[in-house]
């Protein structure tokens, strides 16, 4: 597998360098088709050779059809996909992005899954389809989450928080933006320290906290200077200059976008170049310099519709169209104003509508000469009904501030009150947690003491005792072999609230092995794990399942007849966001069990049992009615043929 790193320009051509100087020496194998996609990604992130990392994707293609790999087919995918968005072209991007996530989805493959969609959601966020990208971050976030990836999660919850903000929802943008930071600050991980703090940066000129947005942006350029980035250096100034242009003092903001430009026009990433071309165009036109304007918002536009990026397209028509109207040519405002209003995602607001009323009335002026001095007249009988109502409206204006006044008065009060209620109810949830994890922390350890209680140790040392004195020492050794492999399993279990189920069969197993010894073979066991389960990345309670085997053994096994032996089925699927385990014996059953006044799974069940049904139903939370559900095995004369346990266990 090939670990994804991010570089600045010059970091990522002396890793190319060393990469290239590896692949000399490198066989045509696995290890080949890794080495190629390092150096396809190292290319792409460069943002400076798109076509090599095409070159090397087609490397990787080629080798893994050679050597017949199936999943480095697929990781050709990806490498195509991050070419192609890097490059700028991103609706190229999708479909080999979604191949990939296809793939991995079918094989069950979390990590890969998880960065597939990562990209896809990045993409779909450029192209304008808000909606997809937000699907996409929510679907990584469990699974970066499952697989314990911290900045798998910081990366996730920063990608939702663009999305909100898109939305123009920047109260949740900037929330889950502050929960992305204090991770990547955690981790020390600069490059993502950067981008969240434009994010942060971004959402706080929005709202028009403009000092706040400075500091963060003076972060983020500081940061990317350090690193060497010469893309983020760029993305840095142009944000600066974005807020410039807000605060109306283009001056300064067309120093900045210059900045950002001569950078961009030396990285072949079309998409960041239009950007750049649009804002410089957008500045020159607020400073009126209106042939500038036009050059550069008709290169922004071109850029734009080359890549696809609907949005800036969006913005463009919108700056010509009053680039247009301010120039009195009403008959292009009026095109490039349709456009706008065309593309739009939701339907125009009053003003948009006003506004497009005013430039069709304008262009149809334009070509009546007739229609030039009606339309005079008819705006001198406006101002004059104008100046008649002028003192209505001041009245109207003064009720007008006064409710204002009043309404932010009631929400400023009703926010007060919600907040206050918040607070309560988060201490109420701190301290339910506080109680759950105590009460959990009690039963483990009661859990543990079951778990090795003193009537099985006795046994395991009398039957090393009995071998000893019956001179059997290689029986004696194998024994307490097996008996202290099986004390480390269940110290090492103990440790954790929770252990992967690869652990926990290992522990179950070295129990039964050591069963059988004590009863001289007369026991038989198979285990069956559903080969979709990843089973060291799924985890479980510890020490859950050894209390039912253990039960299976004393009160079903150990009770048949003669030397007839004994035997125990166990399966494990995954259903959701539990695992069934079911465990099945062909002993005496319950009720001949019940005969020999032994306590019985139905009776009065063993203190093992008893507390791990407390422990699951503890984590379960309500979730599931029924845990433990217990058959008994009959054939059709009604005879008795073993008992059947169904264990529903909910994931950690």
């Amino acid at each position: 597998m090939s670990y994804l790193v991010f570089f600045s320009s010059a970091q990522a051509q002396t890793e190319i360098d060393s990469l290239l100087a590896l692949l000399k020496t490198t066989p045509r194998d696995t290890n080949r088709i890794n080495l190629y996609a390092d150096i396809s990604w190292a290319y792409a992130i460069s943002r400076t050779h798109p076509g090599l990392a095409r070159q090397y994707a087609d490397s990787i293609r080629s080798l893994a059809t050679e050597l017949n790999n199936e999943k480095g087919v697929a990781e050709a995918d990806f490498y195509y996909g991050t070419a192609a968005r890097y490059a700028g072209n991103h609706a190229q991007a999708i479909p080999h992005f979604q191949r990939y996530v296809d793939y991995n989805r079918l094989r069950g493959d979390s990590a890969r899954l998880g960065r597939g969609l990562y990209q896809l959601a990045v993409t779909h966020s450029i192209l304008g389809d808000y909606e997809k990208s937000l699907a996409a971050y929510y679907r990584i976030l469990p699974i970066y989450q499952k697989l314990g990836n911290r900045r798998g999660v910081a990366v996730a919850t920063m990608g939702i928080g663009i999305q909100f903000e898109n939305r123009r929802k920047f109260g949740e943008a900037i929330e889950a933006y502050r929960k992305a930071q204090i991770i990547f600050d955690s981790l020390d991980n600069k490059t993502h320290q950067v981008d969240v703090r434009v994010n942060l940066a971004n959402a706080y000129v929005a709202t028009q906290r403009y000092d706040t947005a400075r500091l963060y942006y003076e972060q983020a350029l500081r940061l990317d200077q350090e690193l060497g980035n010469e893309w983020g250096v760029a993305t840095d100034l142009c944000s600066i200059g974005i807020m410039f242009n807000q605060l109306q003092q283009p001056d300064s903001a067309m120093v900045y976008h210059r900045r950002a430009l001569l950078m961009r026009q030396r990285i072949p990433q079309k998409n960041e170049l239009a950007i750049s071309l649009y804002h410089v165009g957008y500045t020159h036109l607020l400073l009126k310099q209106y042939d500038r304007a036009r050059q550069y918002l008709k290169q922004a536009l071109s850029l734009a519709q080359e890549v696809k990026a609907k949005p800036l397209v969006r913005d463009a028509y919108e700056k010509l169209a009053a680039l247009y109207a301010q120039k009195k040519d009403f008959s292009r405002a009026y095109v490039y104003s349709q456009w706008f209003t065309t593309l739009k995602d939701s339907i125009l607001n009053e003003e948009s509508s006003r506004q497009l009323s005013e430039l069709q009335i304008k262009y149809e002026t334009s070509e009546k000469d007739k229609r030039i001095t009606l339309l005079a007249k008819e705006t001198e009988i406006q101002r004059q009904e104008v100046q008649r109502q002028a003192t209505v409206k001041k009245a109207l204006l003064f009720g007008l501030a006064l409710m204002t006044i009043l309404t932010f008065l009631l929400i400023y009060i009703f926010r007060q009150r919600l907040r206050h209620q918040q607070q309560l109810t988060a201490k109420n949830e701190e301290i339910q947690e506080a109680k759950f994890k105590q009460q959990l922390s009690e039963l483990e350890m009661k859990a543990l003491r079951a778990q090795i209680n003193p009537h099985f140790l006795f046994n395991c040392l009398n039957s090393i005792n009995r071998m000893v004195l019956d001179r059997d020492t290689e029986s004696a050794s194998r024994y307490i072999t097996k008996f202290a492999r099986f004390i480390r399993l269940i110290l090492e279990n103990s440790e954790n609230t929770s252990v992967s189920l690869q652990n926990e069969l290992m522990m179950l197993e070295s129990y039964i092995q050591l069963e059988n010894l004590r009863l001289k073979g007369r026991i038989r066991y198979e285990i069956r794990v559903d080969e979709a389960i990843d089973q060291e990345n799924t985890f479980l309670p510890s020490m859950v399942l050894q209390p039912f085997v253990e039960n299976a053994i004393w009160h079903g096994l150990m009770h048949k007849p003669g030397e007839e032996p004994g035997f125990i089925r166990i399966g494990i699927e995954e259903q959701e966001d539990q695992l069934t385990c079911v465990i099945e014996d062909n002993g005496v059953g319950r009720e001949k069990a019940f005969t020999f006044k032994e306590k019985t799974i139905v009776g009065s069940k063993s203190m093992g049992l008893q507390l791990t049904e407390e422990r699951l139903r503890l984590l379960n939370k309500g979730r599931l009615e029924r845990l433990i559900h217990i058959t008994d095995l009959k054939d059709s004369l009604n005879q008795a043929l073993g008992t059947r346990v169904d264990i529903h266990i909910p994931l950690i």
